[in-house]
């Protein structure tokens, strides 16, 4: 097992890549934050963890990007090189 075979490989935290990682962890603390148990909230995390990375399988890298890219709502990423929907209008 190779831990990099390249350097445009993802980061990885322990076995799990570094996006995944970092999802998990912020659920486990939203989780922690809303007032639930602590093992109850490492375990949602771990779900949520285990979820992004079974749905990333087959898929090509970033692929968590490009869905938050396209379904999150446009105040979190705007399209940057569409112009606004105003212009779109105005201009036919």
């Amino acid at each position: 097992m190779t831990l990099v075979s390249g350097l445009k490989d993802p980061w990885k935290l322990l076995f799990v890549d570094m996006d995944v990682a970092f999802m998990a962890a912020v659920a486990g603390f939203m989780l922690m934050a809303m007032g639930l148990a602590t093992m109850f909230a490492i375990g949602g995390g771990v779900l949520v963890g285990y979820g992004l990375h079974t749905s990333r399988k087959g898929r090509p890298k970033g692929f968590a990007r490009h869905v938050a890219y396209w379904y999150f709502p446009p105040a979190f990423s705007r399209l940057k090189r569409v112009p606004p929907m105003w212009a779109t209008r105005t201009l036919g």
